[in-house]
């Protein structure tokens, strides 16, 4: 049976709970996800929120969000995004139901965790501790299929104003993935929706916002008005095999 994974991301929530981000209510769109995902037939095994998880960079948010998060009945594993503070997070969003640890192991895969964001600033770069780490996970569990998540792409995604944000050392990057071939998947979220590339034997996605959407292959910021909030389900089977879904409401 593969292990089902619930990618949320950026959903922008705020102290004030009637806060709207581009005309959205972000904490009743994201309650509005949940809701969708409780309907289904699926749980999921884990939840990984990657990035831009408050709006406003304070405490109340992140407590806002820690209590969505606390009522859902699976393991929650966050990272920052530029929309973060990463002590907050620490403070406030680590506890025995959510973990902003950096490597989780399940059954036959290692998803790694990496901060991509820069303080002050909207671009993302891995930072040489997060290079470091990357690399002696992989060096540690060369035997498990991995995953490696982020907030900012790592490549373009074919909207111009968007890819002015990507990692900047994103060529540092691959270079680093390049001779692990038990990677299978980079995830990441911040632009707004969807995207899948292979290269190689990796699965490189983004997962739409539980917010508003970005409209796909725009040279200038745009607004996709034709989609609502969205989320990912990836099932990750024992041999390295990746299924994945997007689910917009």
């Amino acid at each position: 049976m593969p292990s089902r994974i619930l990618h949320l991301t950026d959903p922008h929530l705020h102290a004030n709970p009637d806060f709207n981000h581009m005309g959205v209510n972000t904490r009743q769109s994201l309650l509005a996800v949940l809701d969708h995902v409780h309907a289904g037939q699926h749980r999921p095994d884990m939840i990984l929120v990657t990035g831009d998880l408050t709006h406003d960079e304070t405490a109340a948010g992140y407590q806002q969000l820690r209590l969505i998060l606390d009522a859902i009945d699976a393991p929650v594993y966050v990272l920052p995004g530029n929309h973060d503070d990463p002590a907050l997070i620490s403070d406030y969003l680590c506890n025995p139901k959510i973990s902003n640890q950096a490597s989780i192991i399940l059954n036959k895969w290692q998803i790694i965790m990496l901060d991509s964001s820069i303080r002050g600033s909207e671009s993302g770069e891995l930072n040489p501790s997060q290079l470091d780490l990357l690399e002696q996970y992989l060096a540690s569990h060369t035997d498990l299929h991995t995953m490696v998540c982020m907030h900012h792409q790592p490549i373009a995604v074919g909207s111009q104003w968007l890819d002015t944000m990507q990692i900047k050392n994103s060529e540092q990057f691959m270079h680093l993935i390049a001779p692990h071939p038990q990677v299978k998947v980079v995830l990441w979220g911040h632009v707004h929706q969807a995207f899948q590339r292979l290269l190689g034997n990796v699965q490189w996605l983004a997962s739409p916002a539980t917010c508003r959407q970005f409209l796909p292959g725009s040279d200038e910021f745009a607004m996709d008005e034709d989609k609502g909030a969205g989320y990912r389900w990836l099932m990750l089977a024992d041999t390295g095999e990746l299924e994945s879904q997007v689910i917009w409401l």
